[in-house]
């Protein structure tokens, strides 16, 4: 059986490009979410209520990074990370298509990871 030299090199291709597909898909990083909670913290506000508190913004933000992604949807993840960015337009129309038990979830998450990651970020 002879095979043409570019068929091999075609299917490798396929595979490696369906796999940066797959990887880049996966929804927001843990990376982007601490850059944006980052930034929400720059704020005189923040840095206000994070000196108030005792946090640390750094430790808080990998924490909530964490705990975030384990908690909820990728949609929701994303959600949460467009509204510490203050794009709260782009936020709001993800949410609206999100189930209410999604919403509900968005909600309660933001208030757990504040409770678990502030204690934690001390």
């Amino acid at each position: 059986m002879i095979r043409k030299p570019g068929s091999v090199s075609r299917r490798a291709m396929a595979v490696v490009v369906g796999a940066l597909f797959a990887a880049c898909s996966g929804g927001p990083s843990d990376a982007e979410f601490i850059a944006a909670c980052m930034k929400e913290g720059e704020s005189a506000q923040s840095q206000m209520l994070d000196r108030e508190m005792g946090i640390t913004r750094d430790a808080f933000c990998q924490c909530g990074a964490t705990f975030a992604r384990a908690s909820l949807s990728a949609d929701g993840f994303r959600a949460m990370i467009l509204e510490m960015q203050g794009n709260r337009a782009e936020a709001s129309s993800l949410t609206s298509k999100m189930s209410e038990s999604e919403q509900q979830a968005l909600m309660g998450v933001a208030a757990d990871m504040l409770e678990k990651c502030a204690g934690e970020a001390n």
